[in-house]
């Protein structure tokens, strides 16, 4: 199980966002492996492909340097003639290869941790610069179990990949006594035809080491990048915001949404009531409103203050328990009221009303 370095134990998966800053700090899951597999097959076919190629152009090539060696003067234009025939004869037959190489081994990094730059890399690279400590950078190097294990594969591959060779030279021991006796031209597809077969077999076992170490890297990085339980608080926290900010911020939003919601009770047009928990203040302004608004509600405590605002604002407050139930629990606030309660509501209004005109004419009185 990984610690770190205080002793804590990594026993979390690691996050998106810690993968991602592993990724911007080219810490990705790959196998060495693979790429050399990739390159000692494909090239190997590279090779074999372009071979006639090279083959014709060395010839070429040694053919013009015999023929004309009693020509040449040694003088400075023809050393740049035969400069300039020496490198186009590189540049015709070795570039194909070495690009074909570099395409293969581009494909096969690319394939294992796809395209993307790791610009942390460089920065953070730049930072450590100065606080790099060798002794701790030779202890990672000589003394770590990562250090250790990786020696010890290379060991075995190079074992392994002995007796491969071993194996191939020997069951061609044989033809290769009797090369003193073939002509030149046999001799060389002789040991073209040796070259290829050690190619393809060394590269065949390389592709079963390469698998084997593809899954053991995908295993050692996901080790490497588990988080402990409080790395996994940490950067909630940073991602989410402080849960105790987050509680006082929404403590606040509510408690200014309620001074706007008690505020506007002051221009309602009735409060509906259950006397003692429900509250329930309406407004209907035609044709600002096409049906009753529910512009404040609230049970027990903020019903109470509903309540005291209402009559210190000479707001009607009307006792309906049913329909102030019913309206607390099926509308929001700053919703109008639905159809099915249009006839209730309609029934308390024009009751509002009625009352307010009587006191209308009485107060004219």
């Amino acid at each position: 199980m990984p610690e770190t370095p205080d002793g804590q134990e990594k026993t979390e998966p690691a996050t998106h966002k810690r993968l991602q800053e592993a990724r911007m700090r080219g810490q990705v899951s790959k196998s060495i492996d693979i790429t050399t597999a990739s390159i000692l097959l494909f090239g190997g076919l590279a090779i074999y492909i372009l071979g006639n190629n090279l083959i014709n152009n060395h010839r070429n090539f040694m053919q013009y340097l015999f023929h004309n060696l009693t020509l040449f003067d040694i003088t400075t234009n023809e050393s740049v003639l035969i400069y300039n025939k020496l490198i186009f004869f590189l540049a015709t037959s070795l570039l194909p290869i070495l690009v074909s190489v570099f395409i293969i081994a581009f494909i096969s990094e690319v394939s294992q941790v796809g395209l993307k730059i790791a610009t942390k890399k460089f920065t953070e690279g730049l930072m450590l610069k100065q606080v790099f400590n060798p002794l701790k950078g030779l202890k990672r190097i000589f003394f770590s179990g990562r250090s250790i294990f990786e020696l010890a594969k290379s060991l075995v591959k190079v074992f392994l990949l002995g007796l491969v060779v071993y194996w191939v030279l020997s069951s061609r021991s044989e033809e290769a006594i009797k090369l003193m006796e073939m002509p030149f031209a046999d001799i060389a597809s002789f040991m073209v035809s040796v070259s290829f077969e050690l190619l393809y077999k060394v590269a065949g076992f390389y592709i079963f080491i390469a698998a084997i170490d593809h899954f053991y890297q995908k295993y050692r990085f996901k080790e490497d990048m588990k988080m402990t339980k409080q790395e996994v608080k940490e950067e909630y926290k940073q991602a989410e915001g402080d849960p105790k900010i987050k509680a006082r911020l929404k403590q606040l939003m509510r408690q200014r949404m309620r001074k706007f919601m008690l505020k506007k009770v002051q221009q309602a047009d009735v409060v509906v009531t259950n006397p003692t928990h429900y509250a329930v203040a309406l407004e209907y302004k035609p044709p600002k409103n096409s049906a009753p608004i529910v512009t404040a509600k609230g049970v027990d405590y903020l019903a109470e203050q509903i309540k005291e605002i209402a009559k210190r604002n000479d707001v009607p407050i009307i006792e309906e328990p049913p329909l102030a139930r019913t309206l607390y629990y099926s509308v929001d606030i700053g919703n109008e009221i639905p159809e099915k309660l249009f006839k209730a509501v309609a029934q308390i209004l024009a009751y509002v009303y009625k009352l307010k005109r009587k006191k209308i004419t009485h107060s004219a009185k």
